[in-house]
């Protein structure tokens, strides 16, 4: 029991340092997510456009540590119930993990172990027909693709796509990451400043302490006394 609530103790720091604890968390691997989604959308058009040259790209592979890892895996949605995708999807932080002996889907050891790996495979459909008979258009094209996660070369199933483990590839773009993609890495890491209403002399009494801290100056507080 005493090894279970040391493991669920790492597993609450994750949450709220790496994981569903706060939004912020993964709303940083927004910028990885829209480069995966625009390498599959030209994987796509190249299938699609038999002008283009048939070498595609096969694998495109991005090395990180955990504090993406673990974002990454939050922001795709996994390891969640039916009834929590939907708070992700509105990026509203999670409850911390159930403490034991109470079952808990959201691990350390299994979201982000030694070597951890996620892995989006693309595939298309062999069909060349539509339901019609008739040759496809682009949208049945497009739909004729679908996106597999794994985690630690497991198959995962998708939350945000009814818990499948191959999700359509418009599915996948629309409710998996459309949530999160209204977001751009400048709004998220750009540090919104509210200065309060400060008159003059707070703010030349600003300046000349921005002044000497620049010149390495240590300007002392109006408490400081010194004794000859």
């Amino acid at each position: 029991m005493e090894v279970e609530l040391l493991e669920w103790a790492d597993d609450l720091v994750l949450h709220y340092l790496k994981g569903y604890g706060e939004s912020i968390n993964y709303r940083m691997g927004v910028p990885l997510l829209q480069n995966i989604l625009q390498s599959m959308e030209q994987a796509i058009l190249m299938k699609q456009d038999p002008q283009i040259p048939a070498a595609v790209e096969k694998a495109r592979l991005r090395f990180a540590h955990a504090e993406t890892i673990i974002p990454f895996t939050c922001l795709l949605g996994l390891f969640l119930s039916a009834s929590d995708i939907e708070r992700i999807q509105s990026e509203q932080p999670l409850e911390p993990p159930s403490k034991p002996p109470q079952q808990r889907r959201w691990r350390g050891s299994t979201v982000a172990p030694f070597a951890a790996n996620t892995m989006l495979v693309l595939y298309k459909c062999p069909a060349q027909e539509g339901s019609t008979g008739k040759v496809m258009v682009p949208e049945e094209l497009t739909n004729s693709f679908f996106v597999q996660i794994l985690h630690n070369e497991e198959p995962v199933s998708i939350p945000g796509c009814n818990g499948s483990y191959f999700c359509p590839f418009e599915v996948f773009k629309e409710r998996v990451a459309g949530p999160h993609l209204r977001h751009t890495f400048e709004s998220l890491c750009t540090v919104k400043v509210t200065h309060a209403d400060c008159p003059l002399t707070c703010r030349i009494s600003r300046f000349f302490q921005w002044l000497f801290l620049r010149k390495g100056y240590a300007p002392h507080s109006c408490e400081d006394k010194d004794e000859l």
